[in-house]
């Protein structure tokens, strides 16, 4: 999958999500709009290539399938990630503060420069994970 920026925040795609009527407008048809929908819909995007600073503070990520998947300079502050599955998954720079992390696995993820001040982190496992 080619690397996309999306500047989109959450609560606009949120807002796409709810709002049946834009469904059927051009713009929610758009490759990105349509991607956004799927990914907060079904929550799996292994190995998936988001792009950097895509602002996704505040989503519902709980249980996702983000295996691998490429979050570089991501804004996930607030975002609730408890359970999800972050193996391998790029997140340097990655804006996590106050993040809910419990009981993710973050085995071998690449940490380095992501702020987690402030994020719940009981029960995640990093085994591996890389934080310098």
């Amino acid at each position: 999958m080619a690397t996309t920026n999306f500047p989109l925040q959450a609560s606009a795609i949120l807002g796409l999500l709810t709002t049946a009527t834009v469904a059927s407008t051009a713009a929610a048809t758009t490759p990105n709009a349509c991607f956004l929908r799927y990914l907060l819909a079904s929550k799996a995007c292994p190995n998936c290539r988001l792009g950097s600073n895509l602002d996704l503070a505040e989503a519902n990520f709980q249980g996702a399938d983000l295996i691998e998947a490429n979050l570089e300079r991501a804004i996930l502050t607030g975002a609730d990630l408890s359970g999800a599955y972050l193996v391998g998954a790029n997140l340097p720079q990655a804006n996590l503060r106050g993040a809910n992390l419990s009981g993710s696995y973050l085995e071998g993820t690449d940490l380095r420069g992501a702020d987690l001040r402030f994020a719940c982190t009981q029960g995640t496992r990093l085994q591996g994970a890389v934080r310098e």
